[in-house]
C-alpha cells in the first residue's frame, strides 16, 4: 500500500461523513421515519438491558416484552450485534446516538473494504476508488438508515472476499471464518446468501488450480468452523424458527422459473443492489470476454431468475431484496471490464442492452442513462477517469430515493421518545404498561427495561401467543402484517393480561387517571388477574374451541382453559340487534366518515361488533375504524398479506349511543354483521377468586410463594415455551400450556414456593459447539502463526 491508497481511504471516510452532516444540517436524524425507530433503537435499547441484567453478553430472556419471551425470537435484528453490546457497555449513553455512530461506522468500513478488495484485481487504484463510490451510491445508503439487518453485514462480507483472495496466497482460513462469523451475528437471514456469493467466489477461483479438491474441502471446514463459532446464536434461532410461523403471501413456485426482466435486484430499487445501468452494461460487456464471462453469466441468471432469490430467502418468498448480497462481485465484474474496455458493440450486446428497457418502469429515463452510459464508456477508452463524470447519475437516484422524508426529523424523534412518558413512568409504580400515544413506533419499547411490555415486533414471532391475540382474543390488525402486536383498549386484553398501568391522551375504561403531564395521563386500576395464580375453576379446550367468539371471551377470563376441566359455566354474552344493518356495500373513491346510532344508550356494558369483509379490488387495501378501534385488510399482494377478513370491535364505555366510523377508499362489502353485549359486573373482581402469587425480585423468570385454598392449577401469563422449567417446593413439575397459549401446571392445595427458571431450547447444545468452534479456531490460528514465522 502506497501513500495515494490512504489518500484515497481517507477521502472515503470524509465523504459519508460529508453526507451524513448535510442530513444533519437539516435537523433530521441518520435514521428513517417509519421502521428504524421502533424496530432498531428500542428494540437495541432493550437487548442491552437484558444483557445488563443477566450479566452475560448471552442473555437467553427478554422479560419485559410480549409478556416474556426467548431473546432469539429477535435475532432477526441481530441480538449480539456489536452496537447493542457497545451500548450494554455504555448504559448512560442514548441508544439512538450508538446506532446512527455504528452505521456510518460500517458505511464507512465498507467502502474502505471495497477498496482493499479491488485492489487485489484492478491496477488502477482511480478505479478502485471510483468503484468504491458506485458502492455508496447504491442501496446502501438508503438501507444503512432504514433496514439495518439488509447491509450492516457488508463490510464483513467484502473483508471476507479478501480473506478468499489471501487464502490463495497463504493458505490461511482464520480470517475467513472471523468476517463469516461476524456476517452471522449481524444478520443471520442475510448470511445465508453472503455465503453463496463467498462460494461462487472461491470456486472462481479454484477451478484454476489441479488440487481444487483440497481448497474446495478447506472451504468447507471454514464453513463449518463458522457454524460451530456462532452456534450459540444460531441453533436456539433456528429451534425458534421451526417453531413458529410466518403470515407471507402464496407462491406460484412454476411461475419462478419464468426469468424476468425488470432487473429489480440489480437496478434503482432501494430493495436490491439499487445501481445504474451502466451496471448492466458492464455486466453485459463482460459477457463477451473470456476473462469476466463466466461471472457475467452468474451475475446475469442470478438477476433474471426470481429462483434464484427464493433459494436465497430460504424458500420464504422471492423477494429481490436479498440480491444486494451480489453487490461486491458486481462491483468487481464493473471494475475488471472498465480496466480493460476494449471492445466493439455487436448486435447481440444491443439487444441486451434494449431488451430490459421493455420491462423497467420509467424506461425513458432509463433509455437516457444507457445513453449516457454509452457515451462515457466509448470515451473513456483512452481515458479511463472520465467515468467520473457519471457519478452524477447514481448520485440523482440516490438523491431521489432518499428525500428529505425518508429522515426522521428531530421533532418527530422527541415526539416518539417523548420524555414525558419517561417521567409518568419514573415517578409512579407500573409494572405492566399499555402506552395509547404512538402505539405504531413504541411496540418494543421497555424505557429502560422499567416495564413490562404486552406489545411486540418481530418477524419470528411466537406463534402461540400470536394466535391468542388475533384468533382467541380477536383483537383488530391494523398494520399489513398480522406480526405486529400493538398495545389494545380491550379490556379482556388487558385485565386478563394483568396490565395496572396505561397512558393514553383520552379516558380508558375502568381505569382511574392517578398522573398527568400536559395533554398525556397515567390510569391505572387493581381490578385485573395477577401475573401468576392458582384456581380451581378449570374449563375444558375440547369444550373451549366449541365456542364461537364472542363466547369464549367471559369463559376464558373467569375460568382456566386445561386440558380436562370440569367447569360448566355458560357465557354471559347476548347476542342482540342494535340497529345495524347485517350488510353494507362500500364503493367509493375517496375516504369516508359516517355516524350511526344505535338502538339503545348502553350503560356499564361490553359492546361487541363483528363482520366479514370482501374485497373486490383486492390489490388495495380495506381499513374501517370505529370509535376508534382500526381494522385493516391489506393487499393481496402485499409481501406479508395479513388475510385479516373478519373485523371485530369491542366497546365499552358508560354511555354508548352513537359509532364514529371511518371508511377507506375501495369497493367491498361488510356482510354477517352481528352486535352482542355484556354487563361488566360479569368481570368485575375476577382477581379476589383465585390465589395470587407473592412475587419475589430475582434474575428467576418468576419467583415466589402462594397459598393454594383448593386442588387446581397454576396459571401464569406468560407465554409458554419448552424451555421454561417450573420448580414447586424445589421439584421440577411438568409444565403445560394453558389458557391456549400461556404457561401453567397442577398445583395442589397448601402452601408453596414457586420457581420458574429459562433456557432457550438448542443453547446448551449451542454454547458447547461454539466453545468447541473457539479452541478450534484459536489452536489453528496459532497453527498457522507458527507457520509463518517458520517460513
Amino acid at each position: 500500500m502506497k501513500k495515494k491508497d490512504y489518500l484515497y481511504m481517507l477521502v472515503l471516510t470524509i465523504i459519508p461523513l460529508f453526507l451524513v452532516f448535510i442530513v444533519k444540517s437539516q435537523h433530521l436524524l441518520f435514521g428513517n421515519s417509519i421502521d428504524w425507530f421502533n424496530q432498531h433503537v428500542t428494540l437495541a435499547d432493550a437487548l442491552r438491558h437484558a444483557i445488563r441484567s443477566e450479566g452475560t453478553i448471552f442473555p437467553t430472556y427478554l422479560s419485559n416484552l410480549m409478556s416474556g419471551v426467548n431473546i432469539y425470537h429477535f435475532s432477526y435484528y441481530g441480538t449480539l450485534r456489536f452496537d447493542v453490546l457497545l451500548g450494554a457497555l455504555l448504559i448512560h449513553v442514548k441508544m439512538v446516538n450508538i446506532i446512527i455512530f455504528y452505521q456510518v461506522f460500517l458505511m464507512i468500513l465498507t467502502l474502505i473494504a471495497c477498496y482493499l478488495f479491488l485492489r487485489n484485481h484492478l491496477k488502477n487504484r482511480y478505479l478502485c476508488f471510483l468503484m468504491s463510490l458506485f458502492t455508496l451510491l447504491s442501496a446502501l445508503f438508503f438501507q444503512f438508515h432504514k433496514q439495518i439487518m439488509f447491509v450492516n453485514y457488508m463490510p464483513f462480507l467484502f473483508l471476507m472476499l479478501r480473506s478468499i483472495d489471501r487464502y490463495f496466497i497463504n493458505q490461511k482460513l482464520t480470517s475467513i471464518v472471523i468476517w463469516g462469523s461476524c456476517i452471522v451475528l449481524h444478520s443471520y437471514f442475510y448470511c445465508v446468501g453472503c455465503f453463496i456469493v463467498c462460494f461462487i467466489y472461491f470456486m472462481l477461483h479454484c477451478y484454476r488450480y489441479k488440487n481444487y479438491k483440497k481448497h474446495f474441502l478447506h472451504l468447507i471446514a471454514a464453513y463449518l468452523l463458522i457454524v460451530l463459532l456462532t452456534a450459540i446464536y444460531t441453533i436456539p434461532t433456528l429451534f425458534v424458527i421451526a417453531g413458529g410461523n410466518k403470515s407471507v403471501n402464496a407462491t406460484n413456485y412454476l411461475s419462478l422459473l419464468i426469468p424476468t426482466f425488470s432487473l429489480k435486484g440489480l437496478l434503482y430499487n432501494n430493495y436490491g443492489c439499487g445501481l445504474t445501468y451502466m451496471f448492466w452494461v458492464l455486466i453485459v460487456f463482460g459477457l463477451f470476454k473470456e476473462k469476466t464471462r463466466t461471472l457475467s453469466i452468474i451475475l446475469m441468471i442470478s438477476m433474471l431468475c426470481p429462483i434464484v432469490s427464493l433459494i436465497m430467502n430460504g424458500f420464504l418468498y422471492a423477494r429481490s431484496k436479498i440480491l444486494i448480497v451480489f453487490l461486491p462481485l458486481v462491483i468487481l465484474q464493473a471494475g475488471l471490464v472498465l480496466e480493460n474496455n476494449h471492445f466493439k458493440i455487436n448486435k447481440y450486446m444491443l439487444f441486451l442492452f434494449v431488451f430490459p428497457l421493455f420491462f423497467i418502469q420509467r424506461s425513458e429515463l432509463v433509455f437516457l442513462d444507457l445513453i449516457i452510459s454509452l457515451i462515457i464508456l466509448y470515451f473513456s477508452k483512452t481515458n479511463k477517469k472520465r467515468c467520473f463524470i457519471y457519478l452524477l447519475v447514481p448520485l440523482f437516484v440516490v438523491y431521489y430515493n432518499n428525500p428529505t422524508t425518508s429522515f426522521l426529523p428531530n421533532k418527530q424523534y422527541k415526539k416518539y421518545a417523548n420524555q414525558e412518558v419517561e417521567t409518568l413512568i419514573q415517578r409512579n409504580f407500573i409494572n405492566t404498561l399499555v402506552n395509547m400515544n404512538e402505539i405504531h413506533q413504541n411496540m418494543n419499547q421497555t424505557y429502560q427495561n422499567q416495564v413490562t411490555r404486552l406489545s411486540g415486533y418481530t418477524s419470528t414471532n411466537h406463534h402461540l401467543y400470536n394466535s391468542f391475540l388475533f384468533d382467541t382474543l380477536k383483537i383488530p390488525i391494523s398494520l399489513n402484517n398480522r406480526v405486529g402486536q400493538i398495545d389494545q383498549n380491550n379490556l379482556f386484553y388487558l385485565k386478563m393480561l394483568s396490565v395496572d398501568s396505561i397512558i393514553s391522551k383520552k379516558k380508558i375504561d375502568g381505569y382511574q387517571e392517578i398522573d398527568a403531564i400536559k395533554d398525556l395521563k397515567l390510569y391505572q386500576s387493581q381490578d385485573i388477574m395477577p401475573i401468576a395464580y392458582a384456581t380451581n375453576k378449570l374449563y375444558s379446550q375440547n369444550q373451549f374451541h366449541q365456542l364461537q367468539y364472542p363466547y369464549t371471551l367471559d369463559i376464558l377470563y373467569k375460568n382456566a382453559i386445561v386440558k380436562n376441566g370440569n367447569s360448566t359455566d355458560q357465557s354471559q354474552f347476548i347476542k342482540e340487534d342494535m340497529g345495524l344493518k347485517s350488510s353494507y356495500q362500500i364503493q367509493q373513491k375517496k375516504n369516508k366518515k359516517i355516524t350511526l346510532s344505535l338502538q339503545r344508550k348502553t350503560k356499564n356494558q361490553i359492546i361487541v361488533i363483528e363482520g366479514d369483509i370482501k374485497n373486490y379490488k383486492p390489490h388495495q387495501s380495506v381499513s374501517i375504524t370505529i370509535n376508534g378501534i382500526k381494522n385493516k385488510l391489506s393487499r393481496s399482494n402485499s409481501p406479508y398479506y395479513n388475510q385479516h377478513t373478519h373485523f371485530t370491535y369491542l366497546l365499552s364505555g358508560e354511555n354508548i349511543k352513537t359509532l364514529s366510523i371511518s371508511l377507506s377508499k375501495g369497493h367491498y362489502d361488510l356482510k354477517n354483521i352481528k352486535t352482542y353485549s355484556l354487563n361488566k359486573e360479569v368481570i368485575e373482581n375476577r382477581n379476589k377468586e383465585v390465589d395470587s402469587l407473592n412475587i419475589q425480585k430475582g434474575k428467576d423468570v418468576l419467583k415466589g410463594s402462594i397459598n393454594v385454598k383448593n386442588d387446581g392449577y397454576f396459571i401464569t401469563r406468560i407465554p409458554y415455551d419448552r424451555g421454561y422449567t417450573i420448580y414447586i417446593d424445589g421439584k421440577v413439575v411438568k409444565s403445560e400450556i394453558v389458557n391456549e397459549a400461556f404457561l401453567g401446571c397442577p398445583i395442589n392445595q397448601g402452601k408453596h414456593k414457586i420457581q420458574i427458571k429459562f433456557t432457550p431450547t438448542g443453547y446448551r447444545l449451542g454454547f458447547i459447539l461454539s466453545y468447541f468452534g473457539f479452541m478450534v479456531i484459536f489452536i489453528n490460528y496459532i497453527i498457522e502463526r507458527r507457520r509463518k514465522n517458520e517460513g
